[in-house]
């Protein structure tokens, strides 16, 4: 039996040709397919439906053999392409777990955390560069960049004061070496300062 592919492409007769030829398949394949005649016509006022109608039977919303034939071939082109490019359903939506609530120790533990991060970030690398750039920056500059990251430094300890360990002894713990380390670097600053004042 002959692929409907190949008899329908077979020769050059354009398009009517290629409906002839369908018909000839169906009647062929399909007992009880309609009279040749009738899909004749129908196929026939398809073909000399121009462009214009099509678009003027569109607008004025006309069911005709044309138009029904775009919106059939529309629609399965649609579907098809769909299948082909393995088109899937959308997603079942899920339900988001929740998120589990904090612990006051976690909490506190990501206060003293974020503290820490900040001071090393921050202001130990202002500590480098006034240190690296000391000699060449004005009296006034000196001064006054020491007086801030001092102050600033005196806050973030201030900070930690304020956070509630509940009697946390790790959490105590933390935060006491994070105090250490800020007041390290204040000491570091300090003593640079009093070591590089001019008399």
């Amino acid at each position: 039996m002959s692929n409907i592919y190949d008899i329908l492409t077979a020769g050059n007769g354009g398009f009517s040709n290629t409906i002839t030829k369908c018909i000839d398949y169906l009647e062929q394949h399909i007992p009880g397919y309609a009279s040749r005649s009738s899909w004749l016509e129908y196929f026939n006022d398809i073909a000399s439906t121009s462009r214009e109608e099509l678009i003027d039977d569109f607008s004025n919303l006309r069911v005709t053999p044309a138009t029904t034939t775009v919106v059939l071939t529309t629609f399965l082109t649609i579907l098809v392409a769909s299948k082909l490019l393995g088109g899937s359903p959308p997603p079942k939506e899920t339900k988001k777990p929740k998120k589990k609530k904090k612990s006051k120790a976690q909490v506190a533990n990501a206060q003293i955390q974020t503290i820490l991060d900040n001071v090393e970030e921050t202001y130990v690398t202002q500590i480098d560069d006034y240190i690296e750039n000391f000699g060449q920056l004005s009296e006034d500059k000196k001064e006054n960049t020491y007086n801030y990251i001092q102050e600033m430094l005196l806050k973030e300890l201030l900070k930690l004061d304020g956070i509630d360990i509940a009697g946390n002894e790790v959490l105590r713990d933390n935060r006491k070496k994070v105090i250490r380390f800020i007041q390290e670097h204040q000491s570091r600053l300090d003593q640079f300062k009093k070591d590089n004042q001019t008399s």
